[in-house]
């Protein structure tokens, strides 16, 4: 039977949370009565990964040579694909029960052009992950600069707030959507094109959606539809990951802003302030208060965060603070009424 559904999920030297993921896929097949085939992409892991992919009940796995990094092993998910309707998957995700099909109904519409869903990271899915942050040469400029002009980061941290909070609640169309998941026909690619490998880490899901939203197509995010995502926690194992994103980000601001655009960023990194009157957090604990929610990033900005409501006291999850990166991490108190900070802090993630 031809399948309705292609699922591609791509993995690399994530064996234990790529099964996950696709048994989380196969009980969504089941109980939500979707004809679907997961392709199981790795990308180079080599043989020792390989033999542990083997006991992963995918329809097909298709083992890359080399590691052509997500957009290489989407693309050669996409190749051998049987259905119309594709969905597109880190191997670090696990899926709710109803995601799929909300985002089989979401890609139903004629103007969609990809569909996301509501991100949480922490087992309890307390912590929501960002639905997505749109690059831009004032935004990136404006982020390098975080930490000079507190009133300024204020009102940039607001404006994502609010927008953040209507997308987390209400959904609907979005200027960029993370790539974690994504969902699509696929006469969408047919007409916008597959994904470019010159971004081996990061960035080519949003030169993706640019060249989709071209071609007339709207990209919706789905709050109905709910996975985790185990954000960090493949990358933190693999020592490249650094030097892929940098030269995923080389690439994208060089071929969006031009070479003088990208120098001035580049030059903005280098004079790049700590984050103006942060109060030291030595626990990432935090107390209730009304009306209010917490973000997190690694940006002094503030932005793009993932955040957690704060009616109740917060601890941020064992799990969630295992997979962290050393380094300052940001904690910002705000309003949800209209996104307003309240307090800034800043803890200090040790090896």
């Amino acid at each position: 039977m031809r399948p309705e559904l292609s699922a591609i999920v791509v993995n690399h030297r994530s064996a234990p949370e790529a099964a996950r993921c696709v048994a989380s896929l196969a009980t969504s097949f089941r109980e939500e009565g979707i004809v679907g085939e997961v392709l199981l992409v790795d990308c180079g892991s080599g043989p020792g990964e390989a033999a542990r992919l083997a006991a992963v009940p995918a329809e097909r796995r298709l083992l890359l040579e080399e590691n052509r990094g997500y957009s290489g092993g989407v693309n050669a998910g996409l190749a051998a694909a049987r259905a119309s309707r594709l969905l597109l998957s880190n191997a670090d995700v696990v899926f709710h029960p109803g995601a799929v099909t909300a985002l089989l109904r979401a890609i139903g519409e004629k103007r969609a052009g990809a569909a996301a869903p509501l991100s949480v990271w922490d087992e309890a899915g307390r912590v929501k992950l960002p639905p997505g942050f749109a690059p831009g040469f004032l935004r990136d400029l404006s982020q390098h600069l975080a930490g000079r002009s507190r009133a300024f980061d204020d009102m940039r941290f607001a404006r994502f707030a609010r927008e953040t909070l209507r997308l987390w609640e209400k959904g609907g169309r979005a200027r960029h959507l993370s790539g974690a998941v994504l969902a699509a026909r696929r006469e969408v690619f047919d007409a916008a094109g597959r994904f470019d490998e010159r971004f081996p880490f990061e960035y080519e899901e949003t030169e993706w959606e640019e060249r989709v939203r071209s071609e007339g197509f709207d990209l919706l995010f789905v709050p109905e539809a709910r996975v985790r995502h185990l954000w960090a926690v493949s990358a933190s194992r693999n020592p490249e990951t650094r030097a892929l994103r940098a030269s995923s980000e080389a690439v994208y601001r060089r071929r969006r802003y031009g070479a003088l655009g990208k120098k001035l960023l580049e030059r903005a990194a280098r004079l790049a302030a700590p984050g103006i009157g942060h109060v030291k957090l030595p626990e990432p604990r935090l107390p209730s208060r009304a009306g209010a929610a917490v973000a997190l990033s690694p940006n002094p900005s503030g932005i793009p965060f993932a955040a957690a409501d704060l009616e109740q006291d917060f601890s941020l999850p064992g799990e969630v603070a295992g997979g962290l990166a050393s380094g300052a991490w940001h904690f910002t108190v705000f309003r949800k009424a209209d996104g307003r900070p309240l307090e800034r802090l800043v803890w200090e993630k040790s090896a």
